[in-house]
């Protein structure tokens, strides 16, 4: 494929019509061999340049794999880092293993579900806050959660980053202390930044 302009490539790779395309790049969600772009019209070569929105890579026409994994405690949830990471977890050999990324992440103390893909469009959508797809976490905390501060919680809550998404917290011992959360958005630390702000 010869150059292609960068609205057309995202547009063609599913990520909405032109204009929602236009509106992406102005957000500085997309960038081009690491380096973020806004013009719409940048020129690109989906053969050699390596094009993420919100640092995930875009391809067309390509094999596109899935694969589910249980992620144990003490992993890094990354392709590669000096700690051990989740792919080290994984046969070298697996179909699509050189392209694989996991949608979304688990803390290195957590354990639980994960996709492995090198569908970007997928992960897009499973990740923006947008779609509100569902994710679920069961935790424990330090002491009972209190009726006041289980409503604050869910009625969405002040971080660095802005205002949390509304987000349900059910009880799953009498103490309150077991929890399980479904939340719509994913962030960094989210789960533990959101009950850190109001002291648990």
């Amino acid at each position: 494929m010869s150059f292609i302009r960068l609205d057309k490539f995202l547009s063609l790779a599913g990520f909405g019509s032109r204009k929602e395309v236009i509106r992406l790049i102005r957000k500085k969600k997309v960038k081009v061999n690491s380096q973020t772009i806004r013009d719409s019209s940048f020129k690109i070569n989906p053969e050699k340049d390596l094009i993420t929105v919100e640092d995930i890579p875009v391809k067309l026409k390509t094999t596109l794999f899935y694969y589910k994994m249980y992620k144990p405690k003490g992993y890094i949830t990354s392709v590669r880092d000096i700690q051990p990471v989740i792919m080290e977890l994984i046969p070298s050999n697996l179909p699509g293993y050189k392209k694989l990324f996991p949608v979304g992440r688990l803390d290195k103390d957590a354990e639980g579900l994960l996709l492995l893909t090198n569908d970007g469009i997928l992960a897009h959508r499973l990740l923006h806050p947008k779609w509100k797809v569902p994710k679920i976490y069961e935790v424990e905390i330090s002491k009972t959660l209190s009726t006041s501060d289980k409503t604050l919680i869910e009625n969405g809550i002040e971080l660095s980053d802005g205002k949390t998404l509304p987000c349900k917290i059910e009880f799953l011992n009498d103490e309150k202390t077991k929890l399980k959360i479904t939340v719509y958005e994913g962030r960094h630390h989210l789960i533990k930044r959101m009950f850190g702000k109001i002291g648990y």
